[in-house]
């Protein structure tokens, strides 16, 4: 079974240069990031998640050539708890389990006393 992995879409697959605005994806992919996506996905079972409506980045990843799967809620399709599929790239507005996350904002935990200095020297 592969190792999942999970990627942030805005500042780390779009480019995010206007901040939220009304939710609406405005800009390009950033340099090196679908690239970057295709080859993680030949080794791990990839999923992005977003703030924004998942179903508007799936379209979005479908238009630069994705195969998309949305997380969706409902009768038929309850939301996954993981994802664990090769060749396809599931939107989903969660953190599933998984080995890493890669995200613009994250603050990498070892230790309280560390997780807060970094937050203070981030938001400095």
């Amino acid at each position: 079974m592969p190792k999942t992995l999970a990627i942030d879409f805005d500042g780390v697959i779009h480019a995010y240069s206007k901040g939220w605005q009304d939710g609406t994806i405005y800009d390009p992919p950033l340099p090196g990031s679908l690239e970057a996506i295709r080859s993680l996905m030949e080794t791990y079972a990839v999923f992005i998640h977003t703030t924004r409506d998942a179903g508007a980045v799936a379209g979005w990843l479908a238009d630069h050539g994705f195969d998309t799967v949305l997380d969706v809620d409902g009768p038929t399709h309850p939301k996954r708890q993981f994802w664990n599929d090769l060749g396809a790239l599931l939107v989903t507005d969660r953190k599933l389990p998984a080995v890493a996350y890669i995200d613009d904002r994250g603050i990498r935990f070892t230790n309280w006393d560390q997780a807060l200095t970094d937050l203070q020297d981030a938001t400095q």
